[in-house]
């Protein structure tokens, strides 16, 4: 475990400094001033004293004189990130069982302890920055009081609501599920050196928080965690150091010791990008087998020939979950059978696609697209079997009865999507997006491979898939 640990922090610290070889020289943006510029009018105002408020003097203590413009970024706009995380924690409360059935699929077996050091790695990459000479945000002094607080602030809240909730884990070992610290943890330290470096290369802060996104899905992968306590950790995480930073930042009274702000639309010549998205689907074919939110992930990424028109696609998987149908106990002669249910395995469906983009700046921070894809897909099949419980000598057993399996086929795929993008620094953007999928592939029921009939196929139709989804991505601009 402890070789694990080092080999992180030896990767980090490597990857910090072939980043930092080309951030140092850039470290303030084209188009405004210079750090000696700043420093040289803060301390002529300290030395100057009185004279500042002399008549027809250069300087001046108003920040609305001219020359001067005073940087407008209210608190609110930082607590969107961390309220939509929240929000979708409280959306997917009922739907955490389906990746909990989507980890019990495809890796069972998975386990990992890799997440208990990447969840303080992007704060180990900012001091080992710092302490090398690489100027951020802030001197080491005033970062390791950032991170001091924002790390109470997000224990407390994590543990709080942890021992009051008591909410039981999947693996069913203690009742302090919700929120899940180590994601928590994690998302405050990549946000931590996501302000303290983000500005200088996006690079730090797409690291950052790709660790800690790991985390959270490792988390889920070691059946430690539902998805909506990941959510929610990871909008503690945000919160806790956003909080951290506006109590230290009023305390100082500015926003650090070398803080410099970004516009988006000086930044990019074109919004060329790409981006990792993670969302939930709802569909809308009125089947009443399609009950359930499904889930969705997707890489994606567009090159624009200039501001407003680009072509780009994206690599998707979409998880499809069905309705359990319950049976008529008069069905069965054994009484002592009871809760019989058709469990009906869910559906996967991959699918590739291509097309344009269009893209408007709508301020310095937010960025508005829309896209018109096509391309194909393909399904992931399942079984469908007879779930019930039965009680032997007292003792409750679980009976499982194969009935058939479904496969699906190939099919041309249509859909299309709009997302509004906030900027968190020059290169870097959080985006909520809403996407719609039609395909209509070819299925097959076939009786279970159990039997081992000659003749298998019992019908075969199409299957009309609908999707509406909408979630999060993370944006990298280039």
């Amino acid at each position: 475990m402890v070789k694990n640990l080092l080999r992180v922090c030896i990767v980090l610290f490597f990857f910090g400094f072939l980043i930092a070889n080309d951030a140092t020289a850039q470290i303030m943006y084209s188009g405004r001033d210079s750090l000696a510029g700043k420093n040289l009018i803060t301390d002529l105002k300290k030395i100057g004293g009185s004279m500042i408020n002399v008549p027809g003097n250069t300087f001046s203590t108003n920040d609305s004189a001219p020359g001067i413009r005073k940087q407008k970024d209210p608190f609110w706009k930082q607590t969107i990130a961390p309220a939509v995380f929240l929000g979708l924690s409280a959306a997917t409360w009922q739907a955490s069982g389906n990746v909990r059935a989507m980890r019990n699929r495809y890796i069972p077996d998975f386990h990992s302890s890799l997440d208990n050091y990447t969840q303080y790695a992007p704060a180990v990459t900012a001091f080992t920055l710092n302490l090398s000479g690489v100027k951020g945000r802030n001197r080491l002094g005033r970062a390791a009081i950032n991170w001091g607080a924002s790390m109470l602030i997000m224990g407390g809240l994590v543990n709080s609501i942890k021992y009051s909730s008591r909410v039981m884990r999947p693996d069913g070992t203690s009742r302090n599920s919700f929120p899940s610290g180590h994601t928590a943890t994690a998302f405050m330290n990549a946000t931590f050196l996501h302000k303290e470096y983000g500005h200088v290369n996006s690079l730090y802060s797409i690291l950052g928080y790709s660790m800690s996104t790991y985390t959270g899905i490792s988390r889920s992968l070691n059946n430690r965690h539902w998805l909506s306590d990941i959510l929610a950790g990871a909008g503690i995480g945000i919160l806790s150091t956003e909080l951290g930073y506006l109590i230290v930042d009023s305390f100082y009274k500015n926003k650090g010791d070398f803080f410099t702000s970004f516009d988006a639309r000086k930044e990019l010549e074109n919004p060329s990008f790409l981006s990792v998205k993670f969302g939930q689907s709802f569909y809308l074919d009125g089947l009443n087998s399609f009950g359930k939110l499904g889930l969705e992930g997707a890489l994606e990424g567009a090159y624009f020939f200039n501001r407003k028109w680009g072509i780009g696609g994206e690599l998707g998987f979409m998880h499809i979950p069905f309705e359990n149908e319950a049976l008529d106990i008069s069905q069965w002669e054994d009484e002592s059978t009871v809760n019989p249910q058709m469990d009906i395995q869910s559906m996967g469906f991959s699918s590739l696609m291509v097309g344009g983009y269009y893209s408007k700046f709508l301020s310095s921070k937010f960025i508005f697209q829309s896209k018109l894809l096509t391309g194909i897909g393909t399904g992931i099949g399942g079984n469908v079997d007879i779930r019930a419980e039965r009680q032997e000598n007292g003792i409750p057993l679980e009976v499982n009865i194969p009935l058939v399996e479904y496969s699906v086929g190939k099919a041309w795929l249509v859909g299309g999507g709009v997302s509004l993008t906030m900027m968190a620094a020059p290169t870097l953007g959080i985006s909520l997006y809403a996407d719609y999928k039609y395909a209509n592939p070819e299925a097959k029921i076939s009786v279970s491979k159990y039997y081992q009939d000659e003749d298998r196929l019992l019908e075969q139709e199409r299957l009309s898939i609908s999707a509406l989804s909408g979630g999060l991505k993370l944006v990298s601009f280039f």
